[in-house]
């Protein structure tokens, strides 16, 4: 399997939701993801060519998974990274992470943040992989069903 990698649309916005509802216990609204195509903002998505895919004959690739980030002078932000869940455990949020990384030292990033749920363990390990070290806390960040929960706070600090 070759997935490519290109970056989201306005257009991409259904085939988006629909993996937001399936991998998040709290998805982002439709709205949520459709303000994330403004002037500071930066999507990447990895697809599997209809070649390859099983999809319908209207379409030319499926959607694997996708990260939102945000780029403030030399700062970004990764807001969101999603797997489809039928395609979790086969490397795709590494290679998202990955992408999102070049794109970043692309633009002259130097440091790059993110937040994740403290529960969320498998996407702690995969972030601490990549490089990201653990700066901090928020407490009683996010909901949860059992209360709320922190936020764990991860950087990364680029080669200038």
């Amino acid at each position: 399997m070759s997935p490519l990698f290109r970056p989201l649309t306005r257009a991409d916005l259904d085939v988006m939701l629909v993996i937001e509802q399936a991998a998040h216990a709290h998805p982002w609204s439709r709205n949520l993801l459709a303000d994330s195509f403004g002037e500071r903002y930066f999507t990447g998505a990895l697809w599997l060519p209809r070649q390859q895919a099983a999809v319908s004959a209207g379409d030319k690739e499926r959607l694997l998974g996708y990260f939102i980030a945000d780029r403030v002078l030399d700062e970004s932000t990764l807001m969101n990274i999603c797997v489809a869940p039928e395609q979790q455990g086969q490397g795709f949020g590494r290679q998202l992470i990955t992408h999102y990384l070049r794109l970043c030292a692309q633009q002259s990033v130097t440091q790059c943040w993110l937040e994740v749920r403290a529960s969320n363990l498998a996407a702690q390990a995969l972030y601490l992989a990549c490089g990201y070290q653990e700066t901090g806390r928020r407490r009683h960040y996010y909901q949860s069903a059992a209360g709320d929960e922190d936020a764990v706070l991860m950087a990364l600090q680029l080669k200038k």
